[in-house]
């Protein structure tokens, strides 16, 4: 049996937690100089949860029957190209925006900067067919808190501006290895949501910190010394929520939760 049949059993035992304590430490060290094989196994442990998770499945049939009926539709020759010139138009335009943001700002502020809704009107010809004016200030982390709060006071489920573009990232700390739950995680309310993570190098304390759609801190817990820690969402409003796994100063992942 080669190398790669070999590591490809110990991932598969990994995920569903048949390896011993010997096996899975000197894997998870391997792991911790191997970006490859780290990424193997979120990729084994995600695959492994979405098939898992009936309702993800139920509803991604859904989606597929949905499409397989729109395409069985006829569109008419000018209107489908009508629609075609327009989507290439927004695509280009787009990409001319981000580029030129990219030349002011940092990477990931060009996602905050823009939000519709909130920029001021100016009257157009005769006070009919008014239109945006944009805001020639940069942004800060106050202007974008206030305009994710303004923007997400009616819809719970609104994404934030500040978290949503780093969901699933992972930094380059390599003391722990968060195995659940997914970056982008769905439950009913009144359910437990477990975390679990290994550590790879000394066990330190994790720290889980979790803000609502708007940034405010719904639930902190530091000092955690266990490998698995239950979520009670008992009592939570429905929403999407932020959750952010550190040690010590150290960020390690963010993810979102949708209670529906």
């Amino acid at each position: 049996m080669n190398n790669f049949q070999t590591t490809s059993q110990l991932i598969g035992r990994f995920t569903d937690r048949e390896l011993t304590h010997e096996e899975e430490s000197r894997l998870l060290y391997q792991a911790s100089r191997n970006p490859l094989l780290r990424n193997e196994l979120r990729l084994d442990r995600d695959i492994n949860e979405l098939f898992s998770d009936h309702k993800r499945i139920k509803l991604s049939e859904t989606i597929r029957k949905t499409i397989d009926n729109e395409r069985g539709k006829t569109i008419a020759p000018l209107g489908l190209t009508i629609a075609a010139f327009l989507i290439i138009l927004l695509t280009v335009g787009g990409l001319i925006g981000l580029v030129i943001n990219l030349d002011h700002q940092r990477y990931g502020h060009t996602m905050l900067t823009y939000k519709p809704g909130v920029q001021p009107k100016i009257q157009g010809m005769l006070g009919f067919f008014p239109f945006n004016k944009h805001l020639k200030t940069s942004s800060t982390p106050l202007m974008r808190r206030e305009i994710a709060q303004n923007s997400n006071d009616i819809d719970p489920y609104a994404p934030s501006p500040e978290y949503e573009f780093l969901v699933g990232s992972v930094t380059r700390d390599l003391t722990l290895f968060v195995i659940s739950p997914m970056p982008r995680s769905v439950c009913k309310a009144d359910s437990l949501l477990p975390f679990s993570w290994r550590w790879i190098t000394n066990p330190e304390p994790v720290s889980l910190e979790i803000t609502d759609n708007c940034g405010n801190v719904v639930f902190k817990n530091f000092q955690v010394t266990d490998m698995t820690y239950i979520l009670n969402t008992k009592h939570w409003n429905r929403g999407l929520y932020y959750y952010k796994i550190a040690t010590g100063d150290e960020l390690v992942t963010i993810g979102s939760i949708s209670i529906y």
